[in-house]
């Protein structure tokens, strides 16, 4: 595999070097020590800063400025060689100027819940340490061709005449994949091509270099230029086609192994992709270790090595099997010529290798896949045979068309038509394909056992099919006989290939847990039994836009919940049921709905109860005493008592006792009380009730309401562990002081997810998402 690449095991050494500094317990070569020292600086501290803008782009109504080898001071000390991003109202500031500007520190979000996008973790791995809000721009100062901004004025002008040539949508999405520009990008259109596991069409990469600079190459050699001019040529154009577009890691990476390619060529050296890999793997590293966390770099460079050792031999035993069968077809003069193929063993070849090419990628790519996303297209592999072989035609004419368009518009108008046509086909694909059965798999978050060994199995099934590629039994004579043996060894090896992507899919063993998550001002509750069975209680938030969508989904994701069995909903206010209502509306799967049987009737009810009959999800009412649950785990229906009428929606909630039985043996292990947002005077009926008594969580009623959380209620229950559930600025002045220190009073420890984020409660103890001391 490596042997006679001197260059590729060093450059692997220092790969394998700086990975061990990032993800292991010892930084040893310091790759954190830029961020640590960003931390230090206090959020909302006011600071002055001079460093030099590298890169801008349009998002939203805003300008988003990236400033690296900054130099920045506060009234703390002095801060060197950090990088930041701002927003501004105006793109007057040109790339590549020296910016000398002053505003607040406000350092990026982690993420807070599983699943959930981690701002900080993103920006750290692209060199980026803070934000500067509320900025105020002192002065900058660029040189002559800087000052200009000339790529950037191209790109603007660019975008102007595909917004102009086609429909704003189909715009953006051409303003993308042609030159990098995703500001026009609407997100249902990335989302429904990420969905169905074409999203890497959108991006800058291999294929534009193939498209654009390698074309130009072959074009100035088939002119009879040198190798040395058309190298230079070549490199000039992929160079500023990278700084062009945006300078992508993706772009990066293939435009870096272009030039690497020139130099061999010009040298008259052989040009080896795993060696040009490596190198330039190092080149980006050592630029920036934390790179190497980012999911753009793990997703280019895995794609690359999954095409080298997997999909190109894969794919190569079926080529084998095809030059075979070649050698069958004799001519009529029976002297052994070979003829021409039939037209449609052509293309039924040529779609059988490059669906064999695809489903080699998509077995490499799935751990990546999923532990990036936690699903997976099922049917990407089929998507691509369609849509890649028109991505150069959209591409080439994409380029010419905009280039045109800027000499004469109706002219680039004309060219950029079959454009519109092109990208309707590829909507139609992708929306046709993301309404198939079980578009996407949920597969959730995998351990480093599990992927260790499924990339063991990779690799095994790699060496046989280069073992069965490489040495075809040469003694078999008879070339029909051969033909049976290849084709029987690459059945075997593509079996063994497909059963190892299989085994990817078996789900991980559940065991009992409560996560109370952060969903801001409001409620969300996931409860998972050991015996598979999955439970939530309540989910919204009134102070987290689309919560469903950015906290709900991605954290069920990340547990491998492909549905809910049961889902509690406790009363009808938005702060518990935004999320359910959301996640009903995209079509998760939802089997239960259940309800107190003395839930009062309004608007959002109605529009609940709709969903859930558009959607085949059962609703179930419970009444007071009603079990609800699996072999290891119930719920007992607590409250509201049998007949019980209210103005006050709240004083109706569903209040549910949790009881988990390890063992199965009739004692319970662990128990749980979750009331909604019930109130004091409900506290109190339910205490007198004698239907509870000590429970080891509690999870606060009414986010630490001071109208909520009796004494007499809460030393009756004396929870070991209490969970409040607000947000850390809210309207309500939630949680309490009152409450609060009747609380603790009580329980044996508080959590609050406005501090620790997610807390999650097992028999054993509790984990806090994010620590307190942060």
């Amino acid at each position: 595999m490596l042997r006679g690449r001197r260059l590729c095991k060093i450059s692997l050494l220092i790969i394998i070097t700086i990975a061990f500094s990032v993800h292991g317990p010892w930084d040893f070569l310091g790759v954190y020590t830029k961020a640590n020292a960003a931390d230090c600086m206090p959020e909302g501290i006011q600071v002055q800063a001079v460093g030099r803008v590298y890169h801008k782009e349009i998002k939203n109504d805003s300008v988003l400025y990236y400033v690296r080898n900054a130099t920045v001071d506060s009234e703390i000390g002095r801060l060197s060689n950090t990088s930041f991003i701002f927003k501004f109202n105006s793109d007057e500031i040109p790339n590549y100027c020296k910016l000398n500007i002053e505003g607040k520190v406000s350092h990026f979000m982690t993420s807070r819940n599983d699943g959930a996008f981690d701002m900080n973790n993103y920006y750290q791995s692209m060199g980026l340490y803070f934000e500067l809000s509320n900025p105020e721009v002192l002065g900058y100062s660029c040189g002559l061709l800087s000052g200009k901004d000339i790529l950037y004025k191209l790109s603007q002008a660019l975008d102007g005449v595909y917004h102009w040539a086609l429909p704003g949508e189909e715009a953006g999405f051409l303003s993308s994949i042609a030159i990098g520009n995703k500001g026009d990008l609407l997100g249902d259109l990335r989302e429904l091509f990420q969905m169905v596991g074409v999203a890497h069409v959108l991006a800058v990469s291999g294929l534009h270099v193939s498209v654009v600079c390698m074309s130009f190459y072959k074009l100035l050699r088939r002119r009879g230029k040198s190798f040395i001019c058309a190298g230079i040529l070549a490199g000039i154009v992929a160079v500023f086609y990278g700084l062009f577009t945006g300078g992508s890691i993706s772009s990066v990476r293939a435009i870096c192994m272009f030039l690497i390619f020139l130099l061999a060529d010009i040298l008259g050296e052989a040009y080896d992709s795993l060696t040009a890999l490596a190198v330039v793997a190092d080149f980006l590293l050592l630029g920036n270790p934390l790179l190497i966390r980012n999911g753009s770099f793990i997703f280019s460079f895995g794609a690359i090595l999954g095409i080298w050792y997997v999909a190109l031999p894969l794919s190569g035993i079926y080529g084998k099997y095809c030059n075979e069968r070649k050698k069958l077809m004799k001519s009529d003069d029976g002297f052994g010529k070979a003829i021409k193929k039939p037209i449609h063993r052509v293309i039924v070849e040529y779609f059988v290798s490059s669906f064999i090419f695809s489903i080699g990628i998509y077995g490499v790519m799935l751990p990546i896949v999923t532990q990036m996303y936690h699903e997976t297209p099922v049917y990407s592999s089929m998507l691509n045979l369609l849509i890649l072989p028109l991505m150069p035609v959209l591409l080439g004419l994409g380029l010419l068309g905009g280039f045109l368009g800027l000499i004469y518009l109706p002219l680039g108008k004309l060219i950029l038509m079959p454009c519109h046509f092109v990208i309707y086909i590829f909507e139609m694909i992708a929306s046709m394909f993301s309404k198939l059965p079980n578009a996407n798999a949920i597969v959730g978050h995998r351990g480093i056992i599990r992927i260790v060994i499924y990339y063991g199995l990779i690799f095994a099934a790699w060496r046989l099919s280069e073992l069965f590629n490489s040495h075809i039994d040469a003694e078999l004579i008879n070339p029909r006989t051969r033909i049976s043996y290849i084709r029987s060894k690459m059945l075997v090896t593509m079996g063994l290939f497909i059963v190892v992507i299989c085994t990817w899919f078996i789900p991980s063993k559940q065991s009992f847990e409560v996560d109370i998550l952060d969903v801001g001002q409001g409620d969300g509750i996931y409860i998972s039994s050991q015996d598979g069975v999955r439970f939530f209680i309540d989910g919204g938030s009134t102070s987290s836009d689309a919560v469903g969508k950015y906290t709900l989904l991605p954290f069920l994701k990340y547990k491998g919940a492909s549905h809910i069995d049961y889902w509690f909903l406790s009363h009808m206010d938005m702060d518990h049921v935004s999320g359910v209502l959301e996640l009903l509306e995209s079509g998760y799967r939802i089997d239960n709905i259940v309800l107190s049987a003395e839930i009062p009737s309004d608007d959002t009810l109605s529009q609940l109860l709709e969903l859930c009959k558009a959607n085949g999800t059962n609703v179930l009412y419970m009444n007071q005493g009603d079990k609800c649950g699996s072999r290891h785990l119930s719920f007992t229906c607590i409250y509201p008592f049998d007949g019980l009428v209210s103005d006050d929606i709240n004083a109706l909630s569903l209040a549910l006792l949790m009881e988990y039985d390890k063992d199965g043996d009739g004692t319970v292990d662990y128990s749980g009380f979750f009331g909604g947002d019930l109130g004091a005077e409900q506290e109190i009926a339910i205490a007198q009730s004698g239907n509870v008594g000590h429970v080891d969580l509690l999870k606060v009623s009414h986010h630490g309401s001071r109208f909520s959380s009796d004494s007499d209620f809460l030393s009756l229950l004396s929870p070991d562990v209490a969970v409040i559930s607000c947000a850390k600025v809210n309207r309500y002045g939630h949680p309490a002081a009152e409450a609060v220190e009747r609380i603790e009073a009580a329980a044996g420890s508080i959590y609050y997810t406005m501090d620790s984020g997610r807390v999650r409660a097992r028999a054993g103890g509790v984990d806090v998402f994010i620590q307190e001391s942060q």
